[in-house]
């Protein structure tokens, strides 16, 4: 089993590169995901995005404006990404099927060194430059359900 820092003590917090966006999270994660679909590759300019799968209600907006643009993610899913108006950095993916749960950029979080994925989806996009940990969940392409992805991640991290 890997080694997993534990998760900090709540609230979390994190903001946009030049300060502008504030927010906060109330509740510990549901899941900490990395997505190596092509669209996330190219929107982090890596191999995937690493994202915090959050209730939408446990997370605050805090100050700032943002922007969004909507896309058509590989599972045919429409999503958003939030970004910051002023430097335009990535904050936030809005689900459109799912407006019960944002995914926080875990780059954008204050302390981020604890954000090791506890599953990844759409490896099969992977470029092989980020390498999961042995106690990761993987999918060669999307979940079944994002359900099974919680479920791992509350295993890994028991209350």
């Amino acid at each position: 089993m890997t080694e997993r820092p534990p998760v900090p003590a709540l609230p979390l917090t994190g903001g946009c590169l030049c300060g502008a966006v504030r927010y906060r999270l109330d509740t510990r994660p549901l899941a900490v995901n990395a997505c190596h679909c092509r669209h996330c590759q190219r929107l982090s300019g890596t191999d995937s995005t690493v994202s915090l799968h959050m209730k939408a209600e446990a997370v605050t907006i805090e100050q700032g404006e943002l922007v969004r643009y909507r896309r058509t993610a590989d599972s045919g899913r429409q999503i958003d990404a939030a970004r910051c108006v002023a430097c335009g950095s990535r904050l936030f993916h809005e689900p459109v099927s799912a407006p019960e749960i944002i995914l926080v950029a875990a780059g954008t979080l204050d302390d981020a060194g604890w954000a090791i994925p506890s599953s990844h989806i759409w490896l099969s996009r992977s470029n092989g430059s980020f390498v999961p940990a042995a106690d990761a969940l993987g999918f060669s392409e999307g979940p079944p359900d994002r359900a099974v992805l919680w479920d791992h991640f509350a295993k890994l991290y028991p209350l």
